[in-house]
């Protein structure tokens, strides 16, 4: 008899993973935001085993559900009004694509409606940060994600991004942003040491994801033909995620009937 060895993950450090509300948004073009969305919420599922929602809330139309639909949804998982734009991944994510440019779903409200399933949270916002349908989502608590590809220009990009976060939301957003690095090539062509040096005493988080090449094949993607360090630095993103979950609504209203 062969034995096959299944190697254990390590478990996010989450105390309440249905809590969690993230939005993965692009510090410049091309910048693995679709693959980072993707990466945290399968770290989340196989680290936890709860329900596990990526949504994309990009406004170009988007790739999410393209390159993560592995299988129908089970009738018993989807929502009415969003069951045609809903399927499951590889590791049993449940993920939802984006909708009609002329009737785009308000992101605010489909954080309600996967909060009240006890569902987390993961939205693929690529470039569309400064949308104002995502103005809620911000205010609300949820923890921004910002990536960027370990490139000169992408990285510069990214700084601006940030300065539009602290100049639209205040200095203290980034205290609650995590920075994620992406390696699109084996062999990084910049030096991200000064980076994160200078990044590091100001957000939540800096993470590097390593150079994987199946996350630069073309098609669906499988979380198990991608490396334990690939999967490894998603749970690292997820631990200082954990950390800044936002408040559950009864503690908001516990909070304010205090203060009144």
């Amino acid at each position: 008899m062969n034995n096959v060895v299944v190697p254990l993950r390590r478990v996010p450090k989450i105390a309440d993973p249905e809590k969690v509300s993230a939005m993965v948004v692009a510090g410049s073009g091309g910048a693995s935001t679709t693959t980072t969305a993707f990466g945290l919420a399968t770290a989340l599922r196989l680290g936890t085993g709860e329900e596990v929602t990526a949504v994309d809330s990009t406004t170009d139309g988007g790739n999410l559900l393209a390159r993560s639909r592995f299988r129908a949804i089970d009738p018993a998982r989807s929502i009415e009004g969003l069951s045609s734009r809903m399927a499951e991944t590889s590791s049993g994510m449940v993920v939802v694509g984006s909708s009609h440019q002329d009737r785009p779903t308000d992101p605010a409200m489909v954080d309600l409606l996967l909060e009240s399933r006890n569902s987390a949270r993961v939205y693929d916002v690529g470039t569309a940060l400064r949308s104002q349908r995502l103005a809620p989502l911000i205010e609300s608590g949820a923890v921004l994600v910002v990536v960027a590809p370990a490139r000169s220009e992408p990285l510069s990009r990214m700084r601006e991004a940030m300065t539009w976060l602290i100049a639209t939301y205040g200095a203290d957003t980034l205290e609650e942003t995590i920075v994620v690095v992406s390696h699109q090539m084996p062999t990084s062509p910049v030096d991200l040491a000064p980076i994160r040096d200078a990044l590091t005493p100001r957000v939540a988080g800096f993470v590097e994801i390593p150079f994987d090449p199946e996350l630069a094949r073309p098609g669906v993607l499988d979380h198990r033909r991608l490396s334990a360090a690939t999967l490894d630095a998603w749970t690292d993103a997820l631990d200082v995620l954990g950390t800044r979950v936002p408040p559950t609504a009864d503690r908001f209203d516990a909070e304010t009937e205090a203060r009144a």
